[in-house]
């Protein structure tokens, strides 16, 4: 990012006000009568009592003198308010947590009232109880049932609303605790390798009573112990309402489950009540190579990379081990490595650590760019291995959590660990290019969303993390192998897009991708390589710049954007699958280390310290964009605002967040997936779909970072709590009033929200902005009510229609802070950017920058209140 004569500017300090209302509110779904209702859920509390009966009969010889209990499934059409509360009300009863519904099947007499065929959204509370409170709930229920219009005691009149909306009540069962989790995949792949014994996590449902939660363990342990299994490690982290073990056990103790799932009731441990899932372990895999073709650097582009970096890291990399000895990276890491990982690396097994460190440090080695000026921070998490295929592996270690140690690693960078001190306190961006293949978002935060969410808040730091590749096959449906060869690019590209689409359940992003406080990064089909060497491949997209065909889809939690931005991760050739197998046309993804590609460092043969391969996917993407974060970082701390103050520093990570967003765009982009894509059916609501798939769009990081003539940045900043407003004022032009020139607007913030991981909503902090204005009132690319949903708020807004103003008027922007799932701890510090440009060959009498800059010198007063 080069010097500019067009620095970034920076608003006065806001004037603070109350935040403004807000409305909305879906409307509520047609319900059954209570006669109905009341008789076809007597049966489903009947056999919650007979599950409690076998409970007790099964710990009646229990050593541990556990009282039976079971976890509630209750799943409600519609909201049902402060239904929390009253469950609190019932001793006996302990909150687990909530999940928003959104395919519930219209039945029972529920339905919508306008299309009765649509489905129905609603809730799934999750409640454990003891004996004690399921025979109150029972007993409430009775009392509904004799009398709909009865009171209930103070507290409980919520568990009214739920009888009538709700849709069924269960206890969780075995099939729950496997139901999408990919450990009978795993397990059934083990035992094809002839393994006979299995590594698994046991999550457990999370008590808050110290006590309790140890009972919960130690009957896990027992009964993994009683299979002549063993307990490898565990992790209890209060503050995300995690806890978890790490077991083994012999294969033939779960034959047969692995044989047929039905038989799931018949396992022992997924028995436990106290157990909410079972996943795979180890799955968080970088694929590797035993390909030793690499090219080696010039002389000429080594003698281009000598200057060294000084100061601290603000850059942690979390990943592989680097080859600190490459060319490329000698003296430009800090590696630190507690748990000796560096022993079970061979030279040329340090792949994507060196990948990694090196686009962080230099970029894209084909595109010109500046030297990283500050060293960067390394931890290695993953080891080597070889996985089921015999394909040599990078990932996190068999008998290591993955939350366990991305928690370690991060408090070790804060806290220390063992007496010793922060082991880098002046990190503030932390790059993780890693992702659980096994754990694909569904509806719930994973534990390592969870985690990253809690520690960004904890210690104001950034997570860079990747969307995540899916590398299966792309099975284009009613287009044949003939078709498809004779195919114009344009055709072919319409047909690969509507492909991925169609085949978005299995591309949905990996955990821990849906983090909300993180920023989420898609690869782009784009870089500065070559043509490829193999004639036979073929290049999916007629021109680069849309998402590649590897890059995971969103939405993220709740329907929020995500991936939040794409950069570039390579081009991504494909081939025609061979064979006569298939009818329609499949395409197979093609992994090789030769153009096109970003080009990285790379081990070579032994003794090689100067290799090079060319490598895609959304970590090389990821890595990017740490490397644009540092650079934002850099320029942000050598602002001053019209009194020559420097930026808080507890906003920097903020503005930074805000930054990489801001120069996102759907370009075109949105023209081409509109082709293959939009239909009468989801044209009303197409925005919010295409977001899926582009996110906020493309990011242009260099342009973020400087201003011109006709385009010119402002930064906001501050803090905010429940409750309270900021309003910053924007100076409009006086060279733009009352002519058609079309110009944009560019409006983001960006915060850090604590977390709630037990309630829906999650996000305590809710932060939005208003910026109602007549100058560009046209909103453009994502959904206005998808930009709301997650911890950025990213809109753009053009226009070109003559407007009259006078020297002195100003956009009004309100920045306005609202508790969401929970009461806000302490103040929100944001980061705002705001961008208005013009055509930048547009004939205009001065610049639009210096018109800006003039009028943010001489402070406008701002009146507070409620309106904008």
């Amino acid at each position: 990012m080069a010097e500019t004569n067009y620095p970034l500017l920076v608003f006065p300090e806001p004037a603070q006000a109350e935040r403004a209302r807000r409305f909305g509110g879906g409307g509520r779904p047609k319900i059954p009568d209570a006669a109905s209702q009341s008789t076809r859920l007597e049966p489903q509390f009947q056999r919650l009592q007979d599950a409690m009966d076998r409970q007790g009969i099964q710990l009646q010889d229990n050593p541990l003198g556990i009282v039976p209990e079971q976890v509630l499934v209750l799943e409600t059409v519609g909201r049902i308010q402060d239904f929390i509360k009253a469950v609190r009300k019932i001793a006996g009863l302990e909150w687990l947590g909530e999940h928003e519904l959104e395919d519930i099947e219209p039945g029972y007499g529920f339905e919508d009232e306008a299309k009765p065929e649509k489905a129905l959204k609603g809730q799934l509370f999750l409640v454990m109880t003891n004996q004690q409170a399921l025979s109150q709930l029972q007993s409430l229920f009775k009392k509904w049932k004799r009398d709909p219009e009865t009171s209930f005691r103070t507290g409980l009149a919520p568990l009214k609303e739920a009888f009538r909306h709700l849709y069924t009540i269960r206890p969780w069962g075995p099939e729950d605790r496997i139901k999408e989790t990919g450990v009978l995949n795993d397990w059934k792949c083990r035992v094809q390798q002839g393994e006979d014994q299995v590594r698994f996590e046991a999550e457990l449902w999370f008590r808050k009573d110290d006590t309790r939660r140890q009972q919960a363990q130690s009957e896990l342990q027992r009964i993994i112990e009683s299979h002549k299994g063993q307990v490898i490690a565990q992790c209890v982290i209060p503050k995300i309402a995690y806890h978890s073990i790490l077991g083994r056990m012999p294969i033939t103790d779960l034959q047969a489950v692995i044989d047929n799932p039905d038989q799931a009731s018949s396992i022992r441990l997924l028995q436990c009540e106290d157990l909410m899932y079972v996943r795979p372990i180890g799955q968080c895999s970088i694929p590797g190579s035993d390909d030793t073709e690499t090219t080696p650097l010039t002389n000429e582009e080594l003698a281009m990379k000598t200057k060294l970096p000084d100061g601290d890291p603000v850059v942690a990399l979390l990943d592989g081990l680097p080859l600190t000895g490459h060319k490329l990276l000698q003296q430009r890491i800090v590696v630190d490595d507690p748990d000796n990982y560096e022993s079970t690396y061979q030279a040329h097994e340090r792949a994507h650590g060196t990948a990694m460190a090196s686009l962080i440090c230099y970029g894209d080695l084909n595109q010109p760019g500046d030297n990283a000026r500050i060293p960067l921070y390394a931890r290695p998490i993953l080891q080597p291995r070889r996985g089921f295929n015999g394909q040599f592996q990078e990932n996190i270690p068999e008998d290591v959590l993955p939350v366990d140690i991305i928690h370690r690693s991060v408090r070790r960078l804060f806290d220390g660990e063992s007496g010793e001190p922060p082991a880098a306190p002046t990190v503030r961006i932390i790059n993780l290019s890693v992702c659980d293949s096994y754990r694909p978002f569904l509806r719930e935060m994973s534990a390592w969303a969870r985690l990253l969410d809690w520690l960004a808040w904890k210690y104001n730091v950034l997570f860079i993390v990747s969307s995540g590749n899916h590398g299966h096959n792309i099975e284009l449906s009613n287009v044949s192998r003939a078709t498809f060869e004779g195919l114009s690019e344009v055709e072919r590209e319409n047909a690969i897009i509507k492909a991925l689409a169609e085949d978005t359940r299995n591309r949905r992003l990996l955990s821990p991708g849906e983090s909300l406080n993180s920023i989420t990064v898609g690869a782009s089909h784009a870089d500065a390589a070559p043509p490829p060497p193999n004639q036979g491949l073929i290049d999916p997209f007629s021109r680069p710049g849309l998402p590649s065909v590897v890059s995971a889809h969103g939405p993220g939690y709740r329907r929020a954007i995500k991936p939040d931005i794409f950069l570039p991760g390579g081009r991504q050739f494909v081939s025609d699958k061979i064979g006569n197998a298939h009818p329609n046309a499949t395409l197979e993804i093609k992994d090789f280390k030769s153009p096109p590609g970003l080009r990285v460092a790379s081990p070579g043969n032994p003794g090689q310290m100067n290799r090079t391969i060319y490598t895609r996917g959304t970590s090389n993407a990821t890595a990017l964009t740490s490397r644009g974060a540092a650079a934002l970082l850099g320029f942000i701390g050598e602002l001053r605002d019209n009194r020559g103050q420097p930026v808080l520093e507890k906003n920097h990570v903020v503005l930074v967040k805000a930054l990489l967003v801001h120069g996102t765009t759907w370009a075109e982009s949105e023209d081409r997936y509109e082709t293959a894509l939009k239909t009468p059916e989801n044209s009303r609501t197409f925005k919010e779909y295409l977001g899926r798939f582009l996110g906020y769009g493309s990011a242009d990081i260099g342009k973020v970072a400087n201003c011109t003539e006709q385009r010119v940045t402002v930064l906001g900043y501050g803090e905010l709590n429940d409750g309270e407003a900021s309003i910053f004022q924007f100076p409009l032009p006086p060279s733009l009033s009352a002519q058609t020139t079309r110009r944009r607007l560019t409006i983001t913030l960006a915060w850090l929200s604590p977390i709630n991981g037990t309630r829906q909503s999650y996000r305590v902090a809710h932060l939005w902005f208003d910026a109602r204005n007549d100058l560009a009132s046209t909103r453009q690319f994502a959904d206005h009510r998808a930009v709301q949903r997650g911890t950025v708020q990213h809109e753009v807004f053009e226009g070109h229609q003559a407007l009259d103003f006078q020297d002195g008027d100003a956009i009004k922007i309100r920045v306005n802070c609202r508790a969401d799932a929970g009461d806000i701890p302490d103040s929100i510090p944001y980061g705002l950017a705001v961008t208005l440009e013009v055509t930048e060959n547009l004939l205009l009498p001065v610049s639009i920058y210096e018109e800006v800059r003039e009028r943010l010198a001489v402070r406008v007063p701002v009146q507070g209140g409620q309106g904008v």
